[in-house]
């Protein structure tokens, strides 16, 4: 047998006769070998991530050889999919991988074939590399525990835990989160790729040796470039005490990144210093704005809800201590709407309360709030500086912007409105008794409306 990963796994391949061969290491390091049979375009990416999905095997950790195959398979990828028969690779007590032959259809391997490939897992234990160089001419950081024989193969010694090699930049960089360490003196000595990118660094360049740059593309939450001396790692180095950012990467936008930051004091020999964990939290953030959004604004119209109406509102009414003036509430209900519903569906009505809502919005402040309650109600949150502001010109604005018919897939809609109105000077007035007060001025604006129609008929 030959002296070489790759050769270990052409025997295996060539055993039991299948598609392709691979040797995994435990920190997911693949090796692999394909039979001329397969096609190369799928080789690579669907072995890999076939042999790494072994890891996660329930009988992964055992000594008996198992069966595995792919859960799914990219669109197009390949007609067929694949099935893999897996012996674990050890070295004493030690596990250093997992060495599997690959195919399309696997029978159970007879007593030679079985026999074959314990002894490949053999050779392969005693050849499988598990502190090579990391590639880019990367720093390799080895942590051993435990002990080894001359032979350089991990060992239990005393019933202890076998020693393992592992080398920590290989390591990390097989993750998303972007991870390094700094040494007391502020240097970086140990970065990986996604700890790079998000610093701004491009592919040929690495953190790893210097200091933290002092301008990043790190930013705080704000949009504010994130200073070198704000930056989590150097206020852990200097305070001694954990610490987690909130930061993004990349301009306001749909290509900006949200990144949970966290630093912790990390001994490194005799002194202490920080290590880094960087996560991308962008799908969480998406979800939590989406989540507020729903809890805070009306799905249809896109204004204020209620909940967020009412809080507007107080906080308007706790300001007019410091800024004086007013706050006035405009408690609008549509007339008649309920007709639209029934001769031309709902689907419709609720295009028509879109054009009204958009209407509203741009006849308004833009500190204003404007917010639907529900069904045809509309509420608009007014603060001024005007002591007594005149209440029957803001309704006469109002019905000014209604009064054009809204056009709704070639139909023409004429929409009035009762409008209640009420302001106040004082600010221990709650939000709830304001808005209730504006409710009835509405009504009864209603009331005298409808008996006015009465008394001319």
């Amino acid at each position: 047998m030959g002296e070489s990963v790759d050769e270990a796994l052409r025997t295996a391949l060539d055993l039991c006769l299948g598609l392709g061969a691979f040797a995994v290491s435990m920190t997911g390091v693949v090796h692999r070998v394909t039979a001329d049979a397969m096609a190369p375009e799928d080789a690579v990416e669907r072995i890999e991530a076939l042999a790494r999905s072994c890891l996660a095997h329930p009988a992964a950790h055992g000594n008996a050889l198992f069966w595995n195959a792919e859960v799914s398979t990219e669109a197009g990828s390949a007609d067929r999919s694949l099935a893999c028969v897996v012996v674990p690779v050890r070295a004493g007590s030690a596990q250093l991988g997992l060495l599997g032959v690959v195919d399309t259809w696997l029978p159970e391997p007879d007593d030679h074939q079985r026999a074959g490939l314990e002894r490949i897992a053999a050779a392969v234990a005693r050849i499988l590399p598990h502190g090579s160089p990391a590639p880019g001419g990367r720093p390799s950081h080895v942590v051993h525990t435990g002990g080894a024989d001359d032979g350089g193969v991990p060992v239990a010694t005393n019933g202890a835990v076998a020693a393992v090699a592992i080398d920590a930049t290989e390591l990390i960089a097989h993750l998303d989160d972007g991870v390094m360490c700094l040494d007391a003196s502020g240097t970086v000595v140990l970065a990986n790729r996604a700890a790079d990118a998000l610093h701004g660094l491009p592919p040929d360049r690495t953190l790893v040796g210097s200091p933290l740059p002092m301008a990043t593309a790190l930013r705080t939450e704000d949009g504010h470039v994130l200073a070198h001396d704000h930056h989590p790692a150097v206020l852990t180095l200097r305070d001694g005490d954990a610490c987690v950012a909130h930061l993004t990467v990349g301009e306001h936008g749909a290509g900006q990144r949200h990144v949970a930051a966290s630093a912790r004091p990390f001994r490194i020999g005799d002194q202490m210093g920080v290590l880094v964990v960087m996560r991308d939290t962008t799908a969480e953030w998406i979800e939590q704005q989406r989540l507020t959004h729903y809890a805070l604004y009306d799905p249809l119209t896109g204004l204020a809800n209620r909940y967020l109406l009412l809080e507007e509102l107080r906080r308007m009414l706790q300001g007019l201590g410091r800024r004086g003036g007013s706050v006035a509430l405009v408690y609008m209900d549509l007339d008649d709407f309920k007709h639209i519903n029934d001769d031309y569906g709902h689907d419709m009505g609720d295009e028509v309360l879109g054009a009204v809502a958009r209407r509203l919005r741009g006849a308004v402040r833009s500190d204003d709030v404007v917010a639907r309650l529900g069904g045809d109600e509309f509420v608009i949150a007014h603060a001024t500086a005007e002591r007594l502001p005149d209440g029957d010109l803001v309704v006469s604005r109002l019905r000014k912007v209604l009064s054009a018919p809204f056009r709704v897939r070639g139909q023409a809609f004429d929409v009035g409105a009762s409008i209640g109105w009420v302001s106040t000077d004082k600010g221990d007035v709650g939000p709830d008794a304001l808005l209730a007060k504006a409710d009835r001025a509405m009504y009864r604006h209603k009331r005298d409306r409808a008996v006015a129609r009465r008394g001319t008929t």
